[in-house]
């Protein structure tokens, strides 16, 4: 019975990290720039202090440094002062250059943008 119960944890474990790997394969290239307390934020409807509800199109992230990144995509998560890490990478197209931003917080990654 004791070997049965470390077999699962261990399929669910392994699982986990297979989820993590995928996950970081797509950030190959992105530059850790910061890492922020999230304080609130808004939108065209509504605002918030304090609780971050995760991302819609053009929701505004406010820090507590007063910084804004705004949301490229949706993905609800609910956190009171999550901490954010801040990703970025170089992109350059037609001769011009650009940043690409994620945001992580908790286990989700968001596309962002200033």
């Amino acid at each position: 019975m004791r070997a049965l119960i470390i077999l699962v944890l261990l399929c669910f474990a392994s699982t986990a990290y297979a989820d993590l790997a995928d996950e970081l394969a797509d950030l190959v290239g992105y530059v850790i720039v910061d890492s922020k307390t999230i304080k609130g934020w808004y939108d065209d409807d509504e605002s918030e202090e304090g609780a971050f509800k995760g991302c819609k199109h053009g929701r505004v992230i406010v820090f507590s440094d007063n910084k804004v990144l705004t949301c490229a995509e949706y993905g609800y998560q609910y956190a009171y002062r999550p901490n954010a890490v801040i990703l970025a990478k170089e992109i350059t197209y037609q001769g011009k250059s650009f940043y690409d931003f994620k945001m992580v917080v908790g286990d989700e990654i968001y596309d962002m943008r200033r």
